[in-house]
């Protein structure tokens, strides 16, 4: 089984189409953790609205409004995760109907898999959080009427062969482990309190210094980027960067601040 895990911040309409994707999953096999970086109560009680209106399980877990602690409530719902595999899924990234069967197929011993995602424009951001419906991610609908980015990551291609990248990266809204690998370096590394930088290429370099190689699943597992303002801050991105050079050249490949503290 996959468990999902959602890192979510106060965005129940982008939450929803995220839902209405996962409805549409081909895997059908996984349950979702909602992580929530606060505990808002109109978030507790849409939930629970939704244990009741969707076939996959939904659980909660939230902790104190108090700056960004998403590697915290990450590790949180890593503890609880039932699945022996985790994909995780940013609160404001919508996946491709074969995202999850995807994931279940590559996620194996000796790997972890990291996916791609288009842009999406303002336009078709907008009405597909209007209409709640998904479908309008189709590759016609992107390349012919919106301004989206990235347009060639949304062809599905499963047929692709799948390539080992230890040159890439993982980005937090587009990758899946077993989960014995994450517990095997104790987690995210808490010791990361400000967004833009640093928390998903820690535990990437980690995974990969125990050995574990990044497997590429691009144009297998898709996932839709919803429309936002730009949030870079240059100042924060600059410290994240130094705190995670920093741990780098230490080489402790299982954080102290971590799962198990």
């Amino acid at each position: 089984m996959i468990t999902l895990i959602i890192s979510y911040y106060k965005n129940i309409p982008a939450l929803t189409l995220i839902f209405e994707a996962l409805k549409r999953q081909t895997f059908r096999e996984f349950e979702v953790i909602v992580a929530e970086d606060a505990n808002d109560d109109t978030t507790v009680l849409f939930l629970k609205q939704c244990q009741e209106q969707y076939f996959f399980p939904i659980r909660h877990i939230g902790h104190e409004d108090c700056g960004f602690r998403k590697t915290k409530i990450l590790n949180d719902a890593i503890r609880i995760a039932q699945g022996e595999k985790l994909v995780f899924l940013d609160g404001d990234c919508v996946p491709h109907r074969h995202f999850l069967k995807t994931y279940n197929r590559y996620i194996k011993d000796g790997c972890y898999c990291y996916g791609r995602r288009v842009g999406l424009g303002k336009n078709i951001s907008e009405k597909a959080l209007t209409t709640q419906n998904p479908e309008l991610f189709s590759i016609l609908n992107i390349h012919y009427f919106s301004s989206s980015k990235c347009i060639a990551e949304g062809i599905y291609l499963p047929f692709r062969p799948t390539i080992r990248k230890q040159d890439r990266e993982i980005s937090g809204s587009n990758w899946g482990i077993l989960k014995k690998y994450v517990l095997q370096v104790n987690g995210f590394d808490e010791d990361y309190t400000l967004p833009c930088f640093g928390e998903d290429l820690d535990i990437g370099w980690r995974l990969k210094k125990i050995g574990i190689q990044l497997l590429s699943v691009k144009n297998k597992a898709i996932q839709y980027h919803l429309f936002h303002e730009v949030r870079y801050n240059a100042t924060i991105m600059a410290e994240g960067r130094k705190k995670f050079e920093t741990k780098k050249s230490e080489g402790k490949t299982f954080c102290k601040n971590g799962i198990n503290k």
